[in-house]
Parts: structure tokens; C-alpha cells; sequence
């Protein structure tokens, strides 16, 4: 008795790509300056599904480290809890956006958007005065050092 399966393997080619061109899925932002009124920071990734199958984007926050005092994932804290401490505990934001979290098969495109935000006035003035005093005095005393890091993970995984 001759039996035969016939099968297909789903083709998975999800690219992430800066405006320079890198093909990423971890991403660092970076910045040697924060104060209240700075310019905002942006940084865009665009994502093509290549694929033959549909893609869900979504990021986790990895760690962020704000003017020498770093907080990361797995110790003692979770991406949400990064989330968290970055929006209710400072005056300056990191908005992360994506335009579209299902992309269609074979060439369905997203875009992951970030900035860094710090207005002049934040609605807060003692936060402002607060932070802005110790931005001011970390960029003093480490000149080479960045006065934010954040580190994500974008993520595209099988809808």
C-alpha cells in the first residue's frame, strides 16, 4: 500500500528597517542630553511582512537607564513596569507607537515610531525643576556619558 502526504512549510520573512537601512529586532535609543523644552527625539522602523503568512507586531521594553540608574527586565522588574515608571514617574515621555499591529502576508508594512519627549512645561513644575537640575548636573559630571538609554525588543510574531 503506497501512501503519500504532500506538505507546505509557511514561509516567515519579517524585515525591520531603520531609515538606514539595518534589518533590527532589538533597538537602542540614546540620548547624550535631556532637558525641559528639548527638540523631540524620533526614531522610525518600518516592518515588511515578505512572508506567507499574516504578522502581529508588539515591543517589550528590555531596560531603560536614566542618568546613571538603570532598570531592566528580570530584575525585579517587567516591561510594563518599565512603562509604567517611564510615564508617571518623570516629566519627560517616551511614546512608542505602531501604526498598524497586523500586517497582511506577502508584503503588508508597518511602522514602529518612538520618541523621546520633554516639553518646556510638562504641566508639572516642581518635576521639571527637579529632573531638569539633575540632568543638568549628571551631563556635568559624566560628559561622556548618555543621559538615557532605552533598550526594546519589536516583535513580530504569526497572526
Amino acid at each position: 500500500m503506497a501512501t503519500s502526504i504532500t506538505a507546505h512549510v509557511t514561509s516567515w520573512n519579517i524585515d525591520f528597517v531603520t531609515g538606514d537601512g539595518e534589518i533590527i529586532t532589538n533597538i537602542e535609543i540614546d540620548l547624550d542630553r535631556i532637558f525641559p523644552g528639548m527638540d523631540n527625539y524620533e526614531k522610525i522602523v518600518e516592518v515588511h511582512n515578505r512572508g506567507e503568512a499574516p504578522a502581529r507586531l508588539t515591543y517589550e521594553m528590555e531596560s531603560i537607564e536614566i542618568l546613571g540608574e538603570r532598570f531592566a527586565v528580570g530584575e525585579g522588574y517587567t516591561s510594563e513596569d518599565l512603562e509604567n515608571k517611564i510615564n508617571h514617574d518623570y516629566p519627560f515621555k517616551i511614546v512608542i507607537e505602531i501604526d498598524s499591529t497586523e500586517l497582511s502576508e506577502e508584503n503588508g508594512r508597518g511602522t514602529f515610531k518612538i520618541r523621546v519627549e520633554w516639553p518646556y512645561e510638562s504641566g508639572n513644575d516642581e518635576l521639571d525643576t527637579y529632573w531638569g537640575k539633575k540632568a543638568y548636573e549628571y551631563y556635568s559630571l559624566n560628559p561622556g556619558e548618555k543621559s538615557l538609554l532605552v533598550n526594546l525588543k519589536l516583535i513580530a510574531s504569526q497572526a
